[in-house]
């Protein structure tokens, strides 16, 4: 596919570079500053990208981005959610002008832009719970509720998009270099809810319960950044995509066995 990356310059966006670049997609990488993305990414990875300058915050420039490279994919990384719900949301202004950039871009070139997004892991239903989110007992990060709303809220015909919601996401080498064939990565997914969720005897404790299990849980859903980026492109490289309309829960593996 031809994807249009966002967040480029971030610790996911720039491991996308090559994860998407092995996995045969051509790349346009949408930045606000070059000379910040030459200084993280391996020159080789970004001679092999069309770079184009811009603020994820402009709807009309991204518009536009997607439009004369005919782009038919797209990967927001940009911008980070506030961690408190009492805060004001920080990442909104990007969320919505990227999902309505790509609205208006799939009415000019006649195609859906299947787009990812970055969510977190409290967006997620509670296991067993449907209807009822991980933030409704750790109300931190609520702000990627502010982005599911807003990205569930536009034309399917128009916008096929998916919401990835990791916990901690964690670098596994600080090196970020061309790769000569794609990584690979360990992780499990689940459509709208904790992948792999395994409850224990306090689940059903009034209130309490969930939040503990919640607590016990968030650590063994940590993933690496790099296995984050790899699962991202293969699922475009894939084509057609079970995760299109939900959002996606996430853990890695070892030895066939969840951490």
């Amino acid at each position: 596919m031809k994807v249009l990356l966002l967040g480029a310059t971030g610790n996911l966006g720039s491991r996308l570079i090559p994860a998407l670049l092995a996995h045969d997609h051509s790349v346009v990488i949408f930045v606000r500053s070059e000379s910040k993305l030459k200084s993280l990414v391996d020159s080789a990875a970004i001679a092999r990208c069309n770079v184009v300058s811009g603020d994820a915050t402009d709807s009309r420039a991204i518009e536009d981005a997607l439009v004369n490279t005919q782009c038919n994919a797209l990967i927001n990384s940009a911008g980070l959610a506030a961690i408190f719900p009492w805060q004001a949301p920080k990442m909104q202004g990007i969320i919505n002008a990227v999902a309505t950039a790509a609205v208006a871009a799939s009415k000019k070139l006649g195609y859906p832009i299947r787009s990812w997004f970055l969510g977190g892991l409290t967006v997620l239903d509670f296991p067993g719970m449907p209807g009822t989110k991980v933030s409704a007992y750790f109300p931190l990060f609520t702000e990627h509720g502010h982005t599911f709303d807003c990205i569930s809220s536009k034309p399917a015909e128009h916008l096929q998009w998916s919401l990835l919601a990791p916990s901690g996401m964690l670098p596994a080498s600080k090196e970020i270099n061309l790769l000569e064939s794609p990584r690979g990565n360990p992780l499990v997914a689940q459509n709208d809810t904790m992948a792999e969720f395994s409850p224990s005897f306090m689940t059903n404790l009034p209130y309490i319960g969930p939040y503990a299990d919640i607590v016990k849980s968030m650590t063994r859903y940590n993933t690496a950044l790099e296995d984050c980026a790899d699962f991202l492109a293969a699922d475009l490289a894939k084509g057609e995509s079970e995760h299109v309309g939900h959002r996606v829960g996430i853990i890695a593996t070892v030895k066939g066995k969840t951490q």
